[in-house]
């Protein structure tokens, strides 16, 4: 935690002259509401990214209808209430504190992954200094650079391992209510603990673990009513969540995607290198969606396995290639398949564990380097 806050005190130092609200992202195209315009650093010819909308929900998380124009999609960033909520709560709600806040609670969710990691790694065995592999995995590193809920999701992840290992059921049923209050995909969790208790006739446990959901359902239920005219209005901007994912031709969006590279607005050089760079990336994407699809072969199926059938079985659904061009857009949902698919030969202790994990880090790192170019200039 304490590297990850160096690494922004630095990039925030050097290359936005000290005015944090850099790490929101913020974008010209979709400029901050007035009530914060005056101290956000805006990026010029930019759209900007999520966390600068999961910033917006911090500082209002009951929904403001007036600040509904500044969201891309208002009703979809508003249900993601956690992180954001937390935020607001631990600022008590007082606006000049907020964006502090939520960059610290990005850090608490950083320091609790790592945390979990080398509890489990203890259980297993290991040295507990394996948590560090936290840092790996692409939500984390992403929500490091831009503030985005993602990491809280990875955490939540890990600690879903943790505690149906121990069978601690009343941590493990509090981690699967924050998941899916942290993002939708977070069901899918909740969804691998009914079936594995299903298939193992728990029919009672199954039912009471089928109530985590019920929290995130009355939150949505509450934004999707206040949204509901603006929707009805609007509905380009409020699309349905299947329509992110067009369940059209699975698995086709990767492959497309290998044959049709991004193109960058950078020297012939640099670009070819970028687009290998996204094709080893997503090449190491499909092979953890290999290596989870082969430990479906053994039986029966323990939780981590039931998990991992649904991030797989979305993955695959997940159709339009554009989705598949930037690892961020596909490393920060599928960071939960990415720890899952990993986990089960690093237990085994093979060598090669982490090898499809590596190029995905990697190119995400390599989205950080101007950041840490300034920063060695500055300190040069």
């Amino acid at each position: 935690m304490l590297a990850v806050l160096s690494w922004q005190a630095a990039t925030v130092h050097f290359n936005y002259g000290g005015n944090w609200t850099a790490l929101f992202m913020t974008g010209e195209f979709h400029p901050p509401p007035p009530q914060l315009a005056g101290h956000t650093y805006v990026f010029k010819a930019s759209t900007g990214y999520d966390g600068q909308f999961y910033r917006y929900v911090a500082h209002a998380p009951w929904y403001r209808a007036d600040w509904a124009r500044y969201y891309d999609s208002p009703r979809l960033r508003n249900e993601r209430i956690l992180a954001p909520a937390l935020a607001w709560l631990l600022a008590a709600g007082q606006d000049q504190y907020v964006d502090g806040a939520y960059i610290a609670l990005i850090l608490c969710w950083v320091w609790l992954g790592t945390y979990w990691l080398g509890r489990y790694a203890a259980d297993e065995g290991r040295h507990p200094a394996w948590g560090l592999a936290f840092l790996l995995l692409p939500a984390t590193l992403t929500s490091i650079d831009r503030m985005t809920v993602d990491v809280a999701m990875a955490a939540l992840s890990v600690a879903f391992v943790r505690y149906a290992k121990k069978e601690s059921s009343a941590r493990l049923y509090l981690v699967l209510v924050l998941a899916v209050l942290v993002r939708e995909t977070g069901a899918l969790l909740i969804a691998g603990q009914c079936w594995y208790d299903l298939a193992g006739r728990r029919w009672r446990r199954a039912a009471g673990f089928a109530t985590a959901i019920l929290p995130a359902a009355a939150w949505y239920a509450y934004i999707w009513n206040r949204t509901a005219a603006l929707a009805a209005a609007h509905p380009e901007k409020h699309p349905h969540h299947a329509s992110f994912w067009r369940l059209q031709y699975p698995g086709a969006g990767m492959l497309m995607k290998l044959f049709q590279p991004d193109q960058y607005p950078f020297s012939p050089w640099l670009n070819h290198g970028l687009q290998v760079a996204d094709a080893l990336a997503l090449c190491g994407f499909a092979t953890l969606i290999a290596m989870a699809v082969w430990s479906l072969r053994q039986r029966p199926w323990d939780v981590e396995q039931w998990a991992m059938l649904g991030f797989v079985a979305l993955a695959l659904a997940t159709s339009p290639a554009d989705f598949w061009g930037q690892v961020y857009n596909y490393g920060r949902p599928f960071t939960p398949l990415v720890f899952l698919a990993a986990l089960r030969p690093w237990r085994n202790r093979s060598p090669w564990a982490f090898a499809p994990v590596l190029p995905i880090t990697l190119r995400v790192l390599a989205q950080m380097a101007p950041q840490a170019a300034g920063i060695a200039r500055g300190l040069w």
